[in-house]
């Protein structure tokens, strides 16, 4: 069953592809004007072919780090990097409960946090 948060997320999904989608058709229109005004001034060198090459991939790199924030994407290093935190503080929870059980099960009393170690925490 799927959670409000999930559903919010994949509408934000969703707007994402709709905002991309309409960033990209106003790129390929603003490109095909540009190309259409330059055939028409008679000015459609190799050059400034290449300008308008430029210009579209700068333009598209632009759109797609637009698009990439609108859905609060993250890259992969940084999700290996919190998945192996989280997996390093779940040892260290599990081992501070075990510890405290045994403290418990050993003195019969119950175990301050200068007895479990948890100062540095």
């Amino acid at each position: 069953m799927a959670t409000d948060q999930d559903q919010a997320k994949g509408e934000g999904f969703r707007e994402g592809i709709r905002q991309g989608l309409g960033i990209l058709s106003a790129l390929k229109e603003a490109i095909e004007d540009t190309i259409n005004e330059a055939r028409e001034r008679g000015d459609l060198s190799a050059e400034r072919a290449r300008e308008i090459a430029r210009d579209t991939v700068e333009r598209a790199q632009q759109a797609a780090g637009q698009a990439r924030e609108h859905l609060d994407l993250v890259h992969q290093k940084e999700f290996d990097a919190l998945r192996d935190e989280v997996e390093d503080l779940r040892s260290r929870v599990e081992a501070l409960t075990n510890r405290v059980a045994h403290l418990e099960e050993s003195d019969g009393d119950e175990a301050g946090p200068e007895e479990v170690g948890y100062g540095g925490l």
